[in-house]
């Protein structure tokens, strides 16, 4: 478990699979940077496509990870423990994709990297969920960060060629008691944290749909819960495939056995079963209220040119739902064959979500094509592809450098003879990840006061402008947010180098 695998013919045949992937993603990200949004299938009305529901599935898989990981640790779950590391480097993964989608999507980079942090606004549901995302990013990165420090320090002790890298990553660690009851418990801290704004992620997510009164069945109030219910169905899915994956590789069915599958059964059929019934309820809502524009969507979906893959959802759910029911079905095999039912199921109904309320868009005639349609082009497809094969590298790459399982809670942690010579050391490591965290929730706290109390009863309502009284190029308001920035990035570092410079005089 302390010895890096090496990279056998079947390992490096999957990278080299891996990278041809990324670089025909790459290469169609250099054709849509030079020639523009055109090469896609995206127009108006569809303004968001596969791009779109991609970023919705890779927020839902990064459910999985830390919030999963989080509630293993809280509840002090024994069968759950083999598998949370699997969960954490998902998590990760598929945030970092999120984001590269939300580039794909937005046609020039430049635009997103100027506009995002100098024009955008509090008020902005878009906004807050890039707020929330990078904050989720942070707490996940903190987490894992944690966690792989005692397999670390066992790993740089064993003289391999990075072995260098990994004593950098111990810190000061030895593993006597006192580390392990404070790495213990700044991860419990960090889980504390972590639930909430994971709730928080999902939700805000939601809510981009569920405000948009102009497109039908996106207005709806349970879109946030709904997104929630179908994050930690996708992430248990995924989460399960690869733990699968990962003990087969790596020969651990005495590690992640088949009672930890047993026991992520009973989820996995709790979670399709309340997917399942807001699924249903979305479609019962929309066909009893009988509005027009919103029957119109249901028919295409349901009895028109997509019922297909509304139909395979459903099927999707239904099976899984039924088999994970009865007991002796709860196996190992199953599992994994239910979450491989699931998972892709749960990509295509966020493309359901996402494209045949714009196609039948009838409340912005405008901007109405005169027939609607969207069919993805091979740049799409290529940077789909692209980010399925980011994450699968991500997880590929971490399962080389440190072991696949939490060893150190798996076994417990080993006391180590020797103390490496370490400017920081582990308490000093947590509190530079909690002064991060409080430094960042602080600049929002900021920014939203800040936003309200300059800009007044206004700005409660500034996102909600006209179009043609939206001068995007204009110079950004004190409550719009460069001035508030940098403010409130001095103010908060200056706290923070006064905190540090006070907690090393005591030392």
């Amino acid at each position: 478990m302390y010895h890096p695998s090496p990279f056998t013919k079947s390992s490096a045949a999957f990278l080299l699979f891996l990278l041809t992937i990324l670089g025909l993603a790459f290469y169609a990200w250099l054709t849509q940077l030079r020639e523009g949004l055109a090469v896609t299938g995206l127009n108006r009305p569809v303004a968001w496509g596969v791009y779109m529901a991609n970023f919705v599935f890779f927020i839902s898989v990064s459910m999985s990870g830390t919030f999963i990981s989080a509630v293993i640790r809280l509840l002090k779950l024994d069968w759950g423990r083999p598998i949370s590391r699997v969960a954490e480097v998902l998590t990760v993964g598929a945030l970092l994709m999120a984001a590269l989608n939300i580039l794909f999507d937005v046609g020039q980079l430049w635009r997103a990297l100027l506009y995002i942090p100098v024009y955008g606004r509090i008020q902005s549901p878009v906004g807050w969920d890039v707020i929330v995302l990078l904050f989720y990013l942070l707490m996940s990165l903190g987490y894992l960060h944690l966690s792989v420090i005692p397999d670390a320090a066992l790993l740089s002790e064993t003289g391999g060629r990075l072995s260098r890298i990994y004593n950098l990553l111990r810190y000061d660690w030895v593993g006597d008691e006192k580390q392990t009851h404070l790495l213990e418990n700044a991860l419990k801290i960090l889980g504390i944290v972590t639930i909430p704004v994971a709730i928080m992620m999902h939700t805000v997510t939601g809510w981009i749909f569920g405000i948009m009164k102009s497109v039908p069945t996106w207005n709806d109030a349970l879109m946030g819960p709904y997104f929630i219910i179908g994050a930690l169905l996708t992430g248990l899915s995924l989460v399960i495939l690869t733990a699968a994956a990962i003990r087969w590789r790596y020969h651990l069915e005495d590690v992640i056995t088949d009672h930890s599958f047993t026991q992520l059964a009973k989820l996995l059929a709790v979670f399709s079963l309340a997917y399942l019934y807001f699924f249903m309820t979305e479609t019962f809502t929309v066909r009893y209220a009988a509005v027009e524009e919103d029957i119109t969507v249901s028919q295409y979906v349901w009895l028109g040119p997509l019922s297909p893959l509304s139909w395979y959802v459903l099927a999707s759910l239904v099976i899984p739902s039924v088999v994970l029911l009865v007991p002796r079905f709860r196996t190992y095999k199953t599992t994994v064959v239910m979450a491989a039912i699931i998972l892709p199921a749960m990509w295509v109904k966020r493309f359901l979500i996402v494209v045949p309320g714009l196609l039948n868009e009838l409340r912005l005639p405008t901007v109405q094509s005169a027939t609607p349609y969207y069919i993805p082009t091979v740049i799409e497809v290529l940077l789909t592809a692209g980010s399925f094969a980011g994450l699968a590298l991500v997880v590929f790459v971490f399962t080389k450098l440190f072991p696949p399982v939490p060893a150190w809670e798996v076994w417990g942690a080993r006391k180590l003879t020797t103390r490496p010579p370490s400017i920081f050391s582990l308490k000093s490591v947590f509190l530079a990840w909690v002064v991060g965290l409080i430094m960042s929730a602080g600049f929002v706290f900021a920014w939203s006061v800040t936003t309200i109390t300059v800009g007044g009863d206004h700005a409660l309502y500034l996102y909600a402008v006209r179009p043609q009284d939206l001068q995007v190029l204009s110079f950004p308001l004190m409550e719009n947010t460069p001035m508030l920035n940098l403010l409130a990035i001095v103010v908060l570092s200056g706290l923070a180098v006064l905190f540090f410079r006070k907690l090393f005089q005591r030392g």
